[in-house]
């Protein structure tokens, strides 16, 4: 017999209080002889009567006491044979594995397959009343029928509609939604069953393990009752290392790119439970889903970490939201196989990888360069010119306009009026450059100040022109301009090349540099300067601060600060000859300046590729109207409405806005599903986003029992993989029968017998 509130157990110490009371009267007065007493005396007899009355009265209280105790207490029984009356109703949650290992075919059914049949033998066998609700474990799990029912044949319909297997599976959380859903239920029988096929990534790393610790601090702070734990393995006999393929994630060598312009793409084929590499039969290129060409895989490799590079490039033609897709196959058709062909791999859902992204037109830059140069010598501005838009370049990243300080004005930032000619009218420029100026003018001043809050993007390169006193006076003034930093002094001499001050790779952190994070022989940080101003970034209490530096004393290399709706970036060293550097005839000259401009064009504000659970977002012009959004998932048949402030349900998505400057920011936070995401415009155009796996999934490593050991530390799980077997211990071994209504009707009829008891000693001692 066991107690819901063993707590209250205490409360039999109160039986102790009749015999106390007892005892207190036994001592309650003096003995005093007197001789007429001896004609008063009781007989023996009645003497012993009288005790044994007033020890049965005793009893009596006491045992009032401790079965009032008892009944407050709980007590119950999981011994059914005690009960005359059926079996009580149970309320069940089944979460089943939604991970892409659920696919994985040996030589027979795959688990997916196998949890719809297992599911539907469970729920025949369950009694008419018995309450089912059905989870799908993925990184955010999903409500398949989110709360409980009696209906089967609801439940049977849901079971056939579970969806396919995708990305990787959070068990923790969905236990914990489990949780949620039975702490709702009024029963005392309550069971979560987990059918899955016994992966350990998902189920026993290190991550997973947190979760686990994390729900059992939940668990003991919840409910004295608890849900029983069951764990079903669809693949039990899977091999420890099973063969297969995947492909690694996609990356690409800009951040933005070009029409016409020629991308470089980098991924990996990843191997497991092979030794040795051998060739694919084939790796195909789909670009927004049409074939374009099959991809040279490598002859002979050495696997390094079980993977094996890929490269190739890519032009896109037109400008828009693109996705280019990556598909290994790693076996031949079935009808190209000879006898005895060994299978490579038995997991074909992880074998291709999106890549999302955005290809732009040439985007208006304005150039203000420092001023006239000595005859034969080249124009300052010139490196930045040839880097961002080079003569002769059919694709440039940007269009630049080249004017001289003093020929700088309100209307340089204007667009140009259309000319019959030329057709479309110049657009206005969205970055300006201030290369090497040596001092602005107050109005010049004012216009930069209105361009930037209206959202514009100001880069500043410094250089032997550059008049301190000017900048500090106009541009910073004490940090309420928009220079980002006050200029102190140059520093730094001509000569040894050991004392030159170098880019720190390790201070690369902002998203304009992740480019030059990796190790590279020509590298950003490979670029030396012998001189370079020293600057004051503002404190922390001020919009902006440092967000690279150099060698030399870890000064500033690149200063940023908000103005208004845009953003400034200062940067400390000359893009250009004006003193010796290497950095103008580096390769990593043109993607550097490539990367400042983009980030202060706003370029790289949208990520196109994200991981599950990240929010999808896209910057609308102001004015655009919010009307009209479709969002399509990757199970979706059909676009689905994508409404403005609305509640997630079935049939629409859910979106915020948010005003941010001259746009405004649609963020939509429900992106779980591993896939190609499509966000329909008002205007016609199509926004495509792709959701990345978790490439630890394509591992399918079985838990070891030492592994479900170290889980069952922190959650106390039951292993049963058969549906009848199952059923057989919920029907005996959880069986639950109370007995605190009987205790309650003991203390009734104590309480009874008491009171007549009592009144017959009164009655006859009288």
């Amino acid at each position: 017999m066991s107690f819901f509130n063993v707590m209250m157990l205490t409360g039999l110490a109160a039986v102790a209080i009749p015999p106390i009371i007892h005892l207190l009267n036994r001592r309650r007065y003096d003995v005093v002889d007197w001789g007429a007493m001896q004609f008063l005396q009781v007989s023996e007899v009645t003497r012993r009567r009288l005790l044994i009355e007033e020890l049965l009265l005793m009893l009596l209280r006491m045992g009032l006491i401790a079965a009032l105790v008892l009944a407050w207490a709980g007590p119950f029984t999981d011994d059914w044979s005690l009960s005359t009356g059926p079996r009580p109703n149970r309320d069940v949650v089944l979460i089943f594995d939604g991970s892409a290992s659920m696919s994985f075919k040996g030589t027979g059914k795959s688990a997916h397959e196998q949890a719809k049949e297992w599911a539907n033998t469970f729920v025949k066998g369950l009694a008419p009343g018995d309450g089912v609700a059905l989870l799908v474990a993925r990184k955010q799990p999903v409500a398949l029928l989110g709360k409980l029912t009696t209906d089967f044949e609801r439940v049977r319909d849901h079971i056939g509609k579970l969806p396919a297997p995708s990305g990787s599976c959070d068990w923790p959380r969905a236990v914990q939604l489990a949780h949620a859903l039975l702490d709702k239920s009024e029963r005392s029988e309550r069971d979560i069953i987990l059918v899955s096929d016994g992966q350990r990534f998902g189920w026993a790393d290190r991550q997973t393990l947190n979760g686990w610790e994390d729900l059992a601090s939940k668990r003991l702070a919840g409910e004295d009752y608890k849900p029983n734990l069951w764990v079903v393995n669809l693949d039990p006999h899977r091999p420890e290392k099973p063969a297969n393929w995947s492909m690694d994630s996609v990356t690409a060598s800009r951040a933005v790119v070009a029409v016409n312009q020629e991308v470089t793409f980098r991924t990996s084929l990843r191997l497991s439970g092979q030794a040795e590499y051998r060739p694919p039969y084939e790796v195909r290129l789909d670009v927004d889903g049409k074939f374009v060409k099959n991809l040279e895989a490598p002859r002979e490799a050495k696997l390094k970490e079980g993977q094996v590079p890929l490269t190739f490039s890519h032009k896109f033609s037109r400008p828009g939201s693109h996705l280019v897709t990556v598909t290994v196959e790693p076996d031949p058709p079935p009808e190209k196989r000879g006898d005895g062909y060994a299978v490579k791999d038995y997991l074909p859902i992880d074998n291709h990888r999106h890549f999302a992204l955005e290809v732009v037109e040439p985007r208006p830059i304005l150039l203000v360069d420092g001023g006239p140069v000595p005859v034969g010598k080249t124009r300052g501005g010139h490196f930045l010119k040839t880097a961002l838009d080079p003569q002769g370049d059919e694709a440039p990243v940007a269009k630049v306009k080249v004017v001289a300080a003093k020929d700088f004005d309100e209307l340089s930032l204007k667009a140009e009026q259309k000319e019959p000619e030329k057709g479309k009218p110049n657009p206005r420029p969205q970055v300006l450059i201030l290369c090497n100026v040596p001092e602005l003018e107050s109005t010049q001043v004012q216009t930069i100040e209105q361009f930037l809050r209206e959202g514009g993007g100001v880069l500043i390169t410094l250089g032997d022109k550059v008049d301190k006193e000017s900048y500090n006076r106009l541009l910073h003034r004490d940090g309420n301009g928009f220079l980002p930093a006050k200029l102190d002094k140059v520093e730094g001499e001509d000569g040894d090349l050991a004392r030159a001050a170098r880019p720190l790779r390790e201070t690369f952190f902002h998203p304009a540099l992740e480019l030059f994070r990796a190790p590279s022989i020509t590298g950003l940080d490979s670029a030396w300067f012998f001189r370079w101003w020293q600057v004051t970034p503002p404190g922390l209490e001020k919009a902006g601060g440092a967000v690279a530096r150099l060698s030399k004393g870890r000064v500033p290399f690149l200063v940023e600060r908000r103005f208004g709706e845009g953003r400034v970036l200062l940067c400390t060293v000359p893009l250009n000859d004006s003193w010796r550097n290497n950095l103008v005839s580096m390769q990593a000259f043109t993607p550097f300046v490539h990367e400042l401009v983009c980030y202060l064009a706003d370029l790289r504000a949208v990520e196109h590729n994200l991981d599950p659970g990240q929010p999808l977002r896209y910057r609308l012009p102001r004015e655009a109207t919010q009307e009209g959004l479709t969002l399509q998932g990757p199970s979706d048949k059909e676009p689905k409405p994508l409404v403005v402030g609305a509640e997630e349900k079935d049939g629409i998505y859910a979106a915020e806005v948010t005003p941010q400057g001259r746009f405004a920011l649609l963020v939509h936070k429900g992106l779980g599903e591993p896939g190609v995401w499509k966000l329909g415009i008002a205007d016609g155009q199509t926004a495509l986003y792709a959701v990345q796996p978790d490439p630890n999934e394509a591992d399918l490593t079985p838990a070891s029992d030492a592994d479900r050991e170290t889980v069952g530390k922190f959650v106390p799980f039951a292993y049963e993989d058969d549906a009848g077997r199952l059923l057989e211990k919920l029907s005996k071994e959880s069986r639950r029968q109370e007995f605190w209504d009987w205790f309650l009707l003991g203390v009734i009829a104590l309480l009874c017998v008491e009171v007549w008891f009592t009144r017959r000693i009164v009655k006859n001692r009288s």
